[in-house]
């Protein structure tokens, strides 16, 4: 078979080697692994958690209660339509060692406590296994021997508490020993938040623990194994008949953990996307590429057009040429990418939530291919058209670099359909079609505003009166000569710049939130589960510590929404903004007077007398995200009970102001006769605060108390790890930008030493070439930085105000930092380049003029 002569030009033309493509390949190589490698991790946490869900839901089917048990009526209904029934229950509260015990008695610290059924035919984990060390079977661990309840305990509680296996830990109105260290739970999902350590009991030992009281936060989930031939949606069905109006949550496996599935998909669109911003900065190197290598085909090309070749042939050689380079790319970026799970699970380990099944994945593999087969097309067409319609005798004297004429129509249609299916391929990434268009509009509008940066740059530049210093006029010269790399350096490192400004903002900012905006009064402590009848035991106690202030008291029940505006909740998307409202459990309170420092968006409060019909307060987020508005409705499930209140008025709620506050507020009449808690936020000075809690501790054995400082610091913590991924993630757009100016810098160095030796030739120094190349690149740098730092802020400034909705502040520091750090990288760049094309002979150079 032989090859069309073009085929047969465009093998015989690479067999020169890939000097000028090496640019080309690292950037579509870099997008496609980026790409690639995201879409493959995200694939293979999919696969494990669903590879894992019924381990992770630990039962095929759950019923999950809030602030009280199962009727015995629902408790047997359960139990005759399973094959065992397990009940876990799980709440937050103190355990502290005893004071006969060791020098660290009487410490004690806030856990995770979780009760299980320990043995029979329901024992926990219905599914999986629970690691212990030393190795035991869980039954024996927490079995009751010699009247003493065995407990098991993560490594973090025995570090903390400064004790070992053997020691024993006062919990309620009991006392635990613990036997094992707990290694892994089959359903606890790693990286999760969590205030305190896991410790574990069986059910009888909570049970005489006294910690459970009237309306206390303990969540209780009745674990069903269904028979293999069970229809778990028809299961699902007949539990919601038999108790239509229970305020229950059911999950079955296949709604496992969809809060981590949820954080699965949205990380892994964020980072597509970043990936995909590093793809198209990359793509800006790709253009530069195949200008720079059609530049150096000068001469073979006017030969071919001298012999008679068309414009068309000519076309279709170096479009196959580019097309085997870049499937050889894109191939590399694959394979790469392919790997990037394995690498990245020994680097994350701990840190995913679920154990990932490890393989290839071919759906993010083809997307990958098709973003690196349009980015490549898109990108290297122009040049290419533009070659293809410049005439022999034009080709002789310059290929590319003086003309600016617009590609034929037919090319340029080609090159508006590539641009489309790119962004129709962006915009179906993930399903989040809300953010998709939001990055395909932002990157549009950014892309463009430097592209128009750059060429007012390059005019304003051209028009300003000429410089008597030699240097300053020559670099203001090699900025706006036809065939510069100013524009594509301003697009490609002012992009990647962008990116660094505007996390570092949003970043500075969120900290700053976290750090200064803490109130003076800052609370010591978060008391929870404060019987009504304890109110005043607790705040005589509080009372009773020099310096103790009490700050806030308030009542708290839970309950479900069950109607919005008289539709039901269920209706309403999880994945919507507002979803947690809908189809989470929420914390309500009620108080006839307004909070300290309410500020109403609309509507009135109520009177402090008032007696009527129920009446709530609504956040205004909340108002905003399912256009709920004052004299809508909202029905709620309060442990059992339906109650449809009227929305008196919208609030703005600041968190950061360690108040305690709610969503939801009632007014006075509605819930005071339903079973409830207080939760209650106190200070004392610094050296007694111990004292307070111990003393609250002492006095109320099942009250919790959740230092501040310690959420603060898991919070901060948090945020630090999120905060380094996302910097991490970025330097990919950073090195694509790079690799795009290391490009377009290299696609001039031919034309440097030709400058450099004429220069010298007519009597500068290396020193004053030296001058004006660093001048040049300083002003290059430093125009890129100021376009990158505004773009940046902008952008930094639109997500904090109408995405968080938090305040904004200009972090001059932060944003002057990194934009000076493009400078230095420009300089730095652009300088290695000139020191090799100052250190050419005149004579070798002028003896090819």
């Amino acid at each position: 078979m032989t090859l069309p002569l073009s085929a047969r030009f465009a093998l015989r033309d690479l067999r020169g080697g890939l000097k000028g493509f090496r640019i080309f390949l690292a950037c579509l190589t870099l997008g496609v692994t980026a790409i690639a490698g995201v879409g493959s991790l995200g694939s293979a946490i999919r696969a494990g958690i669903d590879s894992n869900a019924r381990n992770l839901l630990g039962a095929d089917l759950e019923v999950r209660l809030s602030s009280r048990a199962a009727s015995a009526e629902q408790v047997s209904w359960l139990a005759d339509h399973s094959t065992a029934l397990s009940l876990v229950r799980q709440l937050r509260t103190m355990a502290r060692v005893p004071v006969t015990q060791s020098d660290k008695s009487g410490s004690q610290t806030l856990v995770e406590l979780k009760a299980v059924m320990a043995s029979g035919a329901a024992a926990y984990p219905l599914y999986g296994t629970a690691v212990l060390e030393p190795a035991m079977s869980l039954e024996a661990a927490l079995a009751i021997i010699n009247g003493i309840s065995g407990a098991v305990a993560e490594p973090a509680l025995l570090a903390r508490l400064g004790v070992k296996v053997g020691d024993r830990l006062d919990l309620g109105k009991t006392q635990v020993e613990l036997r094992a260290v707990l290694v892994s739970e089959p359903d606890r999902v790693s990286g999760t938040f969590a205030l305190g350590p896991r410790l574990m009991v069986n059910n009888d030992t909570l049970d005489a623990a006294g910690l459970m009281q009237r309306g206390s936060l303990v969540r209780h989930n009745y674990r069903m194994r269904l028979a293999p031939e069970t229809d778990v949606k028809q299961r699902r069905e007949q539990i919601d008949l038999a108790f239509p109006d229970m305020a229950w949550r059911i999950a079955d496996v296949k709604t496992a953990q969809p809060s981590v599935k949820r954080f699965v998909d949205r990380l892994g669109l964020f980072l597509t996307l970043v990936g995909l911003t590093a793809l198209i900065i990359g793509g800006v190197g790709v253009g530069n590429a195949v200008q720079a290598y059609l530049a150096g085909r000068t001469d073979t090309i006017a030969t071919l057009k001298c012999l008679g070749a068309e414009g068309g042939l000519i076309f279709r050689i170096y479009l196959i040429e580019i097309g085997l380079l870049a499937v050889l790319g894109i191939v590399g970026g694959l394979v790469l990418g392919a790997a990037l799970p394995m690498i990245a699970l020994g680097l994350l380990e701990g840190e995913l939530p679920v154990a990932a099944d490890i393989s290839v994945y071919p759906v993010p593999l083809l997307r990958a291919a098709a973003f690196g087969v349009l980015t490549a097309f898109a990108f290297a067409l122009w040049p290419l058209a533009r070659a293809r319609e410049v005439p022999a005798a034009g080709l002789f004297r310059d290929i590319i670099g003086g003309q600016r004429k617009w590609p034929p129509l037919r090319d340029t249609l080609m090159l508006a359909i590539a641009a489309v299916l790119l962004v129709v391929l962006a915009l179906t990434t993930g399903d989040n079609a809300r953010l998709s268009q939001w990055f395909v509009v932002t990157t549009l509008a950014a892309l463009s505003a430097f592209w128009f940066l750059a060429r007012s740059l390059i005019w304003v530049l051209a028009r300003l009166p000429r410089s008597r210093k030699p240097g300053l006029r020559l670099a203001m010269s090699n900025l706006v000569r036809p065939g510069a790399p100013t524009a594509g350096v301003v697009i490609s490192m002012g992009a990647g710049l962008t990116v660094l400004v505007t996390i570092a903002l949003i970043e500075g900012n969120l900290n700053r939130q976290v750090q200064s905006r803490i109130p003076e009064r800052a609370p010591s402590f978060f008391f929870i589960d404060i019987q009504p009848d304890q109110v005043a035991t607790f705040e005589a106690t509080v009372a009773g510590i020099d310096g103790g202030e009490l700050i806030q008291r308030v009542p708290m029940l839970r309950g479900r929404v069950a109607k919005i505006k008289g539709l039901n909740a269920d209706t309403i998307p999880v994945e919507k903004d507002g979803g947690w409202f809908a189809h989470n459990e929420l914390g309500f309170s009620y108080m006839a007077e307004m909070p300290e420092n309410t500020e109403l968006t609309d509507g009135a409060w109520w009177p402090l007398d008032y007696a009527g019909p129920p009446l709530i307060s609504l956040g205004t987020h909340v108002g905003e995200q399912l256009d709920i508005k004052v004299d809508d409705t909202v029905t709620f499930n309060i442990l059992g009970r339906k109650m449809q209140a009227r929305v008196a008025n919208l609030r703005k709620i600041d968190w950061t102001t360690m108040r305690l506050n709610f969503a939801v507020i009632f007014a006075p009449g509605a819930l005071e006769s339903a079973p409830q808690v207080h939760i209650a936020t106190a200070s004392a000075p610094k050296d007694l605060e111990t004292s307070l809690r111990d003393n609250v501790s002492k006095a109320l054995p099942n009250v919790s108390a959740i230092r501040v400082g310690d959420v603060l610091d898991t919070v901060t913590a948090m945020f630090d790890r999120i905060s380094s991924a996302i910097r991490a993630s970025a330097l990919v757009t950073v090195i694509a930008g790079i690799l795009v100016l290391a490009g377009a810098l290299a696609a001039g160095h031919s034309r440097r030493v030709y400058d450099s030796v004429i220069l010298k030739v007519l009597g500068a120094t290396r020193r004053d070439v030296a001058r004006a190349y660093l001048i040049e690149y300083a002003l290059l740098g430093g125009a890129t930085a100021i376009l990158a730092t505004f773009v940046g802020t902008t952008a930094a400034w639109t997500v904090m105000t109408f995405s968080m909705a938090g305040e904004w502040v200009f972090l001059p520091v932060a944003a002057g930092l990194t934009a000076g750090g493009g400078i230095v990288l420009t300089i730095a760049l652009g300088f290695i380049g000139t020191w090799r094309a100052l250190g050419q002979k005149a004579a070798t150079v002028l003896r090819h003029v």
